[in-house]
Order: C-alpha cells, then structure tokens, then sequence
C-alpha cells in the first residue's frame, strides 16, 4: 500500500527543516520563540500524489500564509481504505477529499460527518455554482461537502484532422455519431479508441458508457432511480443501455445494422464486441489512459474516445506533440434520438460530471476556514491554474490555459446547469465494483448479457439497505 509519494516526502522534509532551523534560531537567540512551537493546524486526507499533491500544496499556500493555519496533508491512492480504517478507529482526519461520494452518503447517514450548513463563507460561495453542484455536497437534505476538483465526463474526443480528410464533421447528434463512427470503419480506421485496464478499477471507462447512454437515452430520472438502488438491474432501461452500447461498439462490423438504437443485434448476433484490430482483448488490456494514443498518432489507429476531461492532458503529452484545436478537440456527447424522430428525445441530455468532494470529519475552526476556501473563486482559480477544471462561475477566463480546447472546456463544465455526478461513484462500493467487473465481463462475451445483469440485480439487492 502506498501512502505518499516522492513529492509528498520532499514536501513534509521541507517542513522539518524549517522546524528545525527554527529551533536552532530559537536556541541561538536569533529569533523571538513562544514556549510552543506547534500552530494552528488542520490535518486533510486525500488521493492527490505525486504533481496533483504539489499542486493542492501551492493551492493552499495563500491561505496558510494569510491566515497562519499549518495544513498538513496526506496523499494516498488507497483513500477509501486508509480513511475507513481511521474512521473507525476514532482517529479520522480534519478534512477528507473523497472521490466517490457513495462513501460519503455511508459517511453521512452514519452520523461521522460535520454538517457544513453553517460553516461561515460556503453560502456566499454557493452564488457562483449552479445548483446542481451544491445539491452534490447534500446527504438527505443537510449539506456535508463541497466540490473542491471537478471534471466533465459527456464528451467525445475526435482528431479534427482524421474527420476532415475524410469529409466527416464532427458529430453533434445520436445519428451523426452512429454514422460517422461507420464511415471510419468503412476507412480502414478503428471507429472506437476504447482501453479498460486500470492498476485498482479496471472497468470503469466502460461504466461511463452505460452512465452516459442512460442519462441520454432514458434521462435524469430514470438515472436516478437507478443510482438510488431502485431500478432492477435487468429493468428495460438498464438493459437498453447495455445492448446500446454493444451495437456502438459493433458498428463497422458487418454484423448489425449499425443503428445503435437500443437492440442490440450486433453484440448478440456475433457473441463478440467488435473494437477493431485485436477484438475484445485489445480493449480489455489497453490501460485507460493509453487508448487515446491512436487518436492522435501520425498514422490514426482509432477515431473517437468516449472519455472525460481530463484526456486532454494525455492528449496533449503524446509523442509529437498534439496541439489542442488542431489534433484534438471534442464535442458534447449526444442525446439519443431514434432516426427521424424528434421532440424530448433529441434535446440536451444532463452533463454526466465527476470530482473529488470535501468533507469535515472534525469540526474545528482551523477546518471550517480551509473548506470555505477550497470551495471559494480564489482556490478555484488556482486549481484551473494548475491545469485543472472548475464549476466555480467567478473563476476568470484567462486562469486557463490560452488554448481553446482548455477554455471551452472550463466554459462547458461552469455553464452545466443540469449535471449528475457519476452513477459508479455514487453507488456503495460492493456495488461500483460488481458494475466495474461486469463490464469486463460483457466485453469478452456480450451474449452473456442476460446472465450479467442477473449478477449485477443480485448484487443490488446485497449492496443497498
């Protein structure tokens, strides 16, 4: 287990040697020194190591300075267990940045979180989100946390240059997608990047798809329920997600039609998802943050990735060099639209986002002024600096990067008035991971569809009280 990295050692060595040259200037007269050397202090437990620690650091660093508050934090890719295992060992952290807020509603309706209601600074702050951000950070109407980083998750990324040289625009409809992802196939290039390996959650590139498809296909309400534990796994609608995304990947194949609309024939009709060169295998040990590397190759092995916000910065550390706008760029994931129909199904689905939220373990009043600052334009501002994306509307433009793709994705992400957080994370463990497994599992043999969403009806049944 790994509770820290290089980066978080140098930084807490920095901090040691100041004490220490403190002390000495102290012992030498050198220096005016109080009997108690320690400060104020807030302790913060997160999954931010490595350049994201260094980054939460300099994040922090005006607030330390301005208000004499030492915040001592600790970076692990283990967040859930270490801080499970403190909780119940009474010893939990100040402050907690939690990734899945399915852990945070366990959290909440065990009475272990502070409730932020009255935490002096988060009602002004709240004016500079859309309500559906502040209504994240609430566990059965009290509010217990704040979104302190954030990403957009309903996007398609494409290489503006491989749509152009072959007469294809870049898709802003169901039936654009469908088609332009058959013109690509019919062109030699693999229409889907797609890799679903991941060193502690191998899967999860898949649940996105089946989050988006159900936001767009069967809208918010539907989703909900199903996050909630309320809709059966083998219900129409969940199913109709699953088939769905079996015939997008099967398109170009020669086994379906290729309409994508919900029947899923392709997938059954072969037993195999077809992802091109490789077939399932490809996809099921291509580790997430290298599938795009095709998109953006000299020679394109893939044309569009269903991937989050933070690909661009994959993207962007390619060999060669890509350049946002000009080897990259991306659209909104559509909403579904069955061909030639029209109406609801053809508006704009909600944005399906996700993000780390902060929560308060222990109410002191160093940790009450450190959350209303993360969740404050300042912090924010700083994140974007960092190369991050923030909900906050007062963040400035130009705290992004000059490029367009970094500015219209902080754009798309604040302007989002109708948002869900992502349904994995929000669902208790036992369950995100049966979901995570289940899409590994319908990748290597999609005719056992049935038989997984029996499965995955059985684990919700066990997961949700």
């Amino acid at each position: 287990m790994r509770t820290g990295t290089r980066a978080g050692m140098r930084s807490r060595l920095r901090r040691r040697t100041a004490i220490v040259l403190a002390a000495a200037a102290c012992a030498t007269g050198l220096a005016a020194c109080a009997d108690d050397g320690d400060g104020p202090t807030v302790t913060v437990l997160g999954t931010w190591t490595g350049a994201e620690e260094e980054a939460f650091e300099r994040v922090v660093a005006p607030f330390e300075r301005r208000t004499g508050i030492d915040v001592r934090y600790e970076g692990t890719r283990d967040v859930d267990a270490v801080l499970a295992a403190r909780v119940e060992a009474g010893t939990p952290p100040d402050l907690a940045a939690i990734s899945s807020p399915g852990n945070l509603i366990r959290y909440a309706r065990s009475d272990r979180l502070v409730s932020l209601d009255a935490v002096p600074g988060l009602a002004e702050s709240d004016r500079d989100y859309a309500a559906d951000w502040v209504t994240l950070g609430r566990v059965d109407g009290k509010r217990v946390a704040v979104v302190v980083k954030a990403a957009l998750k309903s996007l398609l990324w494409y290489d503006p240059r491989t749509l152009s040289e072959r007469n294809l625009a870049p898709p802003t409809s169901w039936q654009e997608m469908t088609s332009v992802a058959g013109e690509l196939a019919s062109d030699g290039v693999r229409p889907w990047c797609l890799g679903l390996a991941s060193s502690s959650a191998s899967g999860w590139p898949g649940t996105d798809w089946i989050e988006d498809i159900m936001l767009a296909r069967y809208g918010p309400e539907a989703y909900d329920r199903w996050v909630d534990g309320k809709l059966e796994w083998t219900s129409p609608e969940v199913a109709g997600a699953w088939r769905t995304w079996g015939d997008l990947l099967a398109i170009g194949t020669g086994t379906g039609s290729g309409s994508a609309t919900g029947s899923g024939s392709a997938a059954r009709a072969t037993g195999t998802v077809q992802v091109g060169s490789g077939g399932p295998m490809r996809a099921l040990l291509t580790p997430y943050d290298r599938a795009g590397a095709d998109l953006v190759a000299a020679e394109p092995g893939c044309g569009l990735e269903h991937q989050a916000s933070f690909a661009a910065g994959w993207y962007g550390s390619a060999p060669g060099g890509p350049v946002p706008g000009v080897d990259y760029d991306f659209v909104p994931f559509p909403a579904f639209a069955a061909p030639g129909s029209s109406g609801a199904g053809a508006a704009a689905p909600p944005r399906e986002v996700a993000g780390d939220v902060m929560a308060m373990f222990k109410d002191t009043p160093e940790a009450r002024e450190l959350i209303a600052y993360l969740a404050g334009t300042e912090a924010q501002t700083l994140w974007v600096r960092e190369g991050s994306l923030s909900a906050n509307r007062g963040v400035p433009p130009n705290a992004y990067p000059s490029h367009p793709v970094a500015q219209r994705l902080g754009k798309a992400l604040a302007d989002a008035e109708a948002i869900r957080f992502d349904a994995s994370d929000r669902m208790p463990g036992p369950m995100r991971g049966a979901f995570h497994r289940a899409v590994l599992a319908y990748v290597a043999n999609p005719a056992d569809l049935d038989a997984i969403l029996a499965d995955l009806e059985q684990a919700r049944q066990s997961a949700y009280p």
